[in-house]
C-alpha cells in the first residue's frame, strides 16, 4: 500500500485532473486551422488519421503501462501533451497541423487505460475500490469545472491574440507533467513494496484481453459500448457547424449588435469608447463550451447518485437512449439544438464513471490497462463507419439532419440489443448496493 493516506493520494489526483486538459484551444482549433490556410478536406483527413493512431496505439499503450507502470504511462502521456502543445506555436501547413494531432492522440492512449487502472487499483490497496464511481466521477467533475474556465478564457485569448491560447495550453500541460509525477506508484510497481507484479509478455497478455472480452459478461457490453459510441459520440465532430447554424437561426443579430458600453477607469475619469465585441460568434461558442463543460462537471460528479437512484443497468441503458431521442427532435427545431447538445454532453459526462465502474469490476488487475486500452480500440474502430456515414449524410442533406439520422439508428439497434442480448449481465446491481456478487467475493477470497 502507498505511503500516502488515501486522503492525501486522492488530492494528488484531483489536482492532476484539474490540470490535465484545460481545453484553452478547444473551441477554437478549427478556426485556427483556417486561419493557417487549411482547408476542411485536410482537418477532415487530420481526424482521420487521428482515429488511424488511436486504434493503431491503444493495445501496445496499454501493453506499455501495464509493464511500467500505470503511473509512468500518465506521466509519458503528459509528456508527449506537452509536446502537442508548444507544436501549435511552430506548425504553419497541413504537416505540421497533422504532427500536432497525431502526438495530441498518441499521448492520450497513454492515459485512456492507464488513467483509469491506475485509480482502481490504487483505491483498491486503500479497500475503498467501491468508490471508484464516486473519486473518479469527481475527478472528472474538477477537470471540467477548471475547463468550463478555460474554454471560455481560451475563445476570448484568441480574440486578442490568435496564439495566446496556446501559451496558456502550454503552461498548463507543464503543471500536469508536476502532478502526475507527484502521484504514487501502484503498490506492484513500487521499488520498496515487497509485492511481486505478474508481468505478462505481450503474447501472454493478448490472449488474456480476448478471453475477458469474449466472456458473457462483458462481450455484449463491450458491443453495446460501441454502438453508442458510434452512433452518439460522433456528433461531438459536428458540434461546431450545428451551433453555428443554430446560432445564425435564433441569436445571432442580438450577439452583432453587442457592445462594450462606455466606462470610466482610473483618476481623471478615464473614458473608454465604446466598441463591437470582435467575433461574437467565436465568444458565444466558447461560453457555449464553458456551459458545456460545467454541467457535464455537475452530471460527472453526480453520476454515484444516479447510478444509486437508477441502478448501473437502467443507467446505462436509459441515459443514451434519451440522448438519441433528443438528436431526433432537434432536426424539427432549431431551438432543440442546443437542448440537443447540452444532453449529450451532460450524458456522457453522468455515464463515463458507471461504465468505467462496470468494466473495472468485470476485469482481473493483471492487464487491466492493456483491456481498457483495447475497449478504447474497439469503441474508436466503432466510429469510423459512423463518422464516414455521417459525412455523406451531412454533405447530402444538413449535418443536423445526419445527427438525427445517427439518433435513430441507435435507438432501433439498442432496443434490438436489449431485447435479445442484456448488455449488462443481470444480477449485477448486487455489488453496487453492498451484497456479495459472485466476482466480489472471488476477488476478497
Amino acid at each position: 500500500m502507498s505511503r500516502l493516506s488515501k486522503s492525501q493520494v486522492i488530492r494528488r489526483y484531483y489536482l492532476y485532473r484539474a490540470t490535465a486538459r484545460p481545453g484553452f484551444h478547444y473551441p477554437i482549433y478549427t478556426f485556427f486551422l483556417l486561419f493557417n490556410g487549411l482547408t476542411y478536406t485536410q482537418i477532415g483527413l487530420i481526424a482521420s488519421i487521428q482515429s488511424i493512431v488511436v486504434v493503431t496505439s491503444e493495445v501496445p499503450t496499454g501493453y506499455v503501462g501495464d509493464r511500467i507502470g500505470r503511473r509512468n504511462s500518465l506521466a509519458v502521456g503528459a509528456g508527449i501533451m506537452l509536446v502537442s502543445n508548444a507544436s501549435y506555436l511552430v506548425a504553419t501547413d497541413f504537416v505540421g497541423f497533422a504532427f500536432t494531432f497525431i502526438t495530441l492522440s498518441f499521448g492520450g492512449t497513454f492515459i485512456s487505460g492507464s488513467g483509469s487502472a491506475w485509480l482502481y487499483d490504487t483505491l483498491k490497496e486503500h479497500d475503498i475500490e467501491d468508490e471508484f464511481t464516486r473519486i473518479s466521477g469527481r475527478g472528472r467533475a474538477i477537470g471540467l469545472y477548471v475547463g468550463a474556465a478555460g474554454v471560455v478564457l481560451g475563445a476570448v485569448l484568441y480574440t486578442v491574440n490568435r496564439y495566446y491560447p496556446f501559451y496558456a495550453g502550454i503552461a498548463a500541460a507543464a503543471l500536469a507533467m508536476v502532478f502526475v509525477l507527484r502521484l504514487p506508484q501502484n503498490e506492484a510497481y513500487d521499488d520498496d513494496s515487497d509485492h511481486e507484479q505478474e508481468n505478462m509478455g505481450i503474447a501472454e497478455a493478448l490472449p488474456v484481453v480476448r478471453d475477458q472480452l469474449a466472456a458473457p459478461r462483458l462481450r455484449w457490453f463491450v458491443v453495446y459500448l460501441a454502438l453508442f459510441s458510434g452512433a452518439l459520440w460522433t456528433m461531438d465532430m459536428w458540434i461546431q457547424p450545428i451551433a453555428r447554424d443554430a446560432i445564425e437561426a435564433t441569436i445571432l443579430p442580438q450577439l452583432q449588435s453587442l457592445a462594450i458600453p462606455r466606462t470610466e477607469l482610473g483618476i481623471g475619469g478615464l473614458t473608454i469608447p465604446a466598441v463591437s465585441i470582435k467575433d461574437p460568434e467565436i465568444v458565444f461558442i466558447g461560453v457555449l463550451y464553458g456551459a458545456f463543460r460545467l454541467l457535464s462537471a455537475v452530471a460527472s460528479d453526480l453520476s454515484g447518485n444516479l447510478r444509486d437512484l437508477l441502478g448501473v443497468r437502467n443507467a446505462i441503458m436509459l441515459v443514451p437512449s434519451l440522448i438519441a431521442v433528443t438528436y431526433v427532435v432537434a432536426a424539427f427545431e432549431p431551438v432543440m439544438v442546443f437542448v440537443m447538445l447540452f444532453a449529450m454532453k451532460g450524458g456522457s459526462a453522468m455515464l463515463g464513471p458507471i461504465q468505467n465502474q462496470y468494466l473495472n469490476d468485470h476485469v482481473e488487475s493483471v492487464g487491466r490497462a492493456t483491456l481498457l486500452s483495447s475497449v478504447a480500440m474497439l469503441r474508436q474502430v466503432a466510429g469510423v463507419p459512423f463518422r464516414v456515414g455521417s459525412g455523406v449524410l451531412a454533405d447530402a442533406y444538413t449535418t443536423i439532419d445526419a445527427v438525427a439520422i445517427l439518433g435513430g439508428v441507435f435507438l432501433v439497434a439498442a432496443a434490438l440489443l436489449w431485447a435479445f442480448r442484456s448488455p449488462v449481465e443481470r444480477g449485477y446491481e448486487s455489488a453496487t448496493t453492498g451484497a456479495a456478487s459472485p466476482e466480489s467475493s472471488a476477488a476478497e477470497d
